[in-house]
Parts: C-alpha cells; sequence; structure tokens
C-alpha cells in the first residue's frame, strides 16, 4: 500500500468516533452494586442492550443471550444515566449482574 493511502487511511482513523465506552464513563461509579455487594461493572462488561437481548420481567429483567435475571428486590438494577435513554446491561462471568433501566421501561 502507497504512503498516500496509508496518509489518507491515518486522516479517517483520526475522524472516527472515539470508542463506545467512552459514550458512558457513568457506568463506573462506586455507587452502582451487584446484589454480592461488588461494583456492577466497567464500560468493558457494561454494554448498551441489544434488541430483544433483554426482557423485563414482573421481578426485574431477563438477559436472554445468557438466561439470567436480576430481581428488583436486590441491588443490581439503577436507572440509566444514558443521554439517549438506552437499556444497558452488565455481564460477568456469563451472568447479568446490573441493569440500568432506560427512560421509559
Amino acid at each position: 500500500m502507497g504512503r498516500a493511502a496509508l496518509l489518507i487511511l491515518a486522516a479517517l482513523a483520526a475522524t472516527q468516533p472515539a470508542l463506545a465506552h467512552e459514550d458512558y464513563p457513568w457506568v463506573r461509579n462506586p455507587r452502582y452494586l451487584t446484589a454480592t455487594g461488588a461494583h456492577c461493572c466497567s464500560e468493558e462488561h457494561c454494554q448498551p442492550a441489544a434488541a430483544g437481548e433483554m426482557t423485563p420481567t414482573a421481578a426485574g429483567w431477563r438477559h436472554n443471550p445468557t438466561g439470567t435475571e436480576i430481581t428488583a428486590d436486590k441491588p443490581g438494577i439503577y436507572q440509566s444515566e444514558d443521554r439517549a435513554g438506552r437499556v444497558f446491561r452488565c455481564v460477568m462471568g456469563g451472568k447479568l449482574v446490573c441493569v440500568f433501566e432506560g427512560a421509559g421501561t
């Protein structure tokens, strides 16, 4: 690949938005705890939920890919600070550990 092409690619990469996790650093807030008292997660584990990934239940939330649930009677369900009002889910060790409810959920 020529030098000009590499410079163009580098310029394009520099204009791309920052990594998605930088859009929601609020998940690191130490007040967000799991049912076991551990910190919910970091941006590595906490992501906006994809369509169909989460299902609200009568008792809380179900993470469909792992089949795990958390209930509102224990820590782990919080109001999302996401400006777009998205639902976020934190999955660690193959289990749902926290949910950040979006606007209108």
